[in-house]
C-alpha cells in the first residue's frame, strides 16, 4: 500500500525553518508502522530535508495565469499518474481536494487550523462535500472538530469519518504556572536583545 502526504504550499520540510505541519508530519511518519511506503510531497527551496523520503515539487515554467497552489497540485497530481497512492494525506488545504480526488484514492484531510478559515471549508456545503469524498477527516483538537461540524445536522457531527488525533507525543497536563513563568522569561530575553 502507497501512501503519499501533501504538504500546504509554501509548507517548509527542512529542518531550517520547520512548520508546525511538517514537524507532525515529520513526527508521525517515523511512528507509522507503513513507513517505508510513505511518500512525502512539498516545496522548499532548501537542500536538507526533514526525512529521505520527502519529493521535493520544483514551481518552475509555471504559467503567468495559474495560481501557484494551482500548478504546486497540478504537479503532485502529475507524480502520482505515474505512481499511484492507495491513499492520500491531505493537510491544512480542503480546496486542494476537488483538483486531487480524479484520482481516485482513499483520501484523509487533515485540519491543523481553524476550518471556518479556510478556503474549501468556510461555507456548509462545501464541509458537507468534504465529508462525502475523505474516508477520514482529521483535527488536532476537539475545537477544531467542533468548528469543522459548527452549523452541521447531527447526521454529520456524528460521522465516524471524523477525528481527533491531537497534535503532541505525550498527552500531559501542563502547569501553566511554569509554561507563564517560561513566557515571562522568554519575554525578558527578547527585549534585552
Amino acid at each position: 500500500m502507497n501512501i503519499s502526504i501533501l504538504l500546504p504550499y509554501k509548507e517548509n520540510y527542512s529542518p531550517n525553518y520547520a512548520g508546525a505541519v511538517s514537524l507532525f508530519v515529520h513526527q508521525t511518519y517515523f511512528k507509522s508502522k507503513y513507513k517505508k511506503n510513505i511518500k512525502i510531497f512539498g516545496n522548499t527551496s532548501y537542500n536538507l530535508k526533514l526525512s529521505s523520503n520527502y519529493i521535493n515539487l520544483e514551481l518552475i515554467n509555471k504559467s503567468f495565469l495559474e495560481s501557484q497552489s494551482k500548478y504546486y497540485v497540478n504537479k503532485f497530481i502529475e507524480f502520482q499518474k505515474k505512481k499511484k497512492s492507495e491513499i492520500i494525506e491531505i493537510h491544512n488545504r480542503p480546496n486542494y481536494l476537488k483538483l486531487i480526488e480524479s484520482l481516485n484514492s482513499k483520501i484523509v484531510l487533515y485540519f491543523h487550523n481553524d476550518p471556518l478559515e479556510m478556503d474549501g471549508s468556510k461555507k456548509i456545503n462545501e464541509r458537507i462535500y468534504l465529508m462525502s469524498k475523505c474516508e477520514k477527516i482529521i483535527f488536532n483538537s476537539k475545537w477544531s472538530k467542533s468548528r469543522f461540524i459548527n452549523g452541521l445536522e447531527k447526521f454529520y457531527t456524528s460521522s465516524p469519518k471524523l477525528e481527533i488525533i491531537n497534535q503532541c507525543i505525550n498527552k500531559k497536563k501542563v502547569d501553566i504556572n511554569k509554561k507563564q513563568k517560561l513566557i515571562k522569561i522568554v519575554g525578558k530575553l527578547n527585549k534585552a536583545k
